[in-house]
């Protein structure tokens, strides 16, 4: 059942971070960055359950093999809290 996501402060400085790493590496890539996370958010927000639930009932979204979203499903109000982004670059200059 879809749900309606949230994004912690944690969360929006670790996507900020991440956009930053990218942008220094070419222009633009950020900002494409951005986009590509925010159509993650969209693609949890329609199928949460869809995705393993971790411990303490969090779930995770992996992105690539780089990437982690972590949240947690509200089950009340059906709302989606994305708690925190796991970017790991060194996983990518590999």
């Amino acid at each position: 059942m879809a749900c309606k996501a949230i994004v912690s402060s944690l969360a929006l400085n670790e996507l900020e971070i991440s956009a930053d790493w990218y942008e220094e590496r070419a222009v633009g890539l950020g900002g494409l960055f951005i986009e590509f996370i925010y159509k993650a958010f969209s693609a949890i927000e329609l199928t949460p359950e869809a995705y393993p639930q971790k411990k303490n009932n969090y779930r995770e979204f992996t992105v690539l093999s780089f990437l982690i979203l972590l949240f947690t499903i509200i089950t009340i109000a059906r709302i989606l809290f994305i708690y925190y982004i796991f970017f790991i670059p060194a996983a990518i200059l590999s």
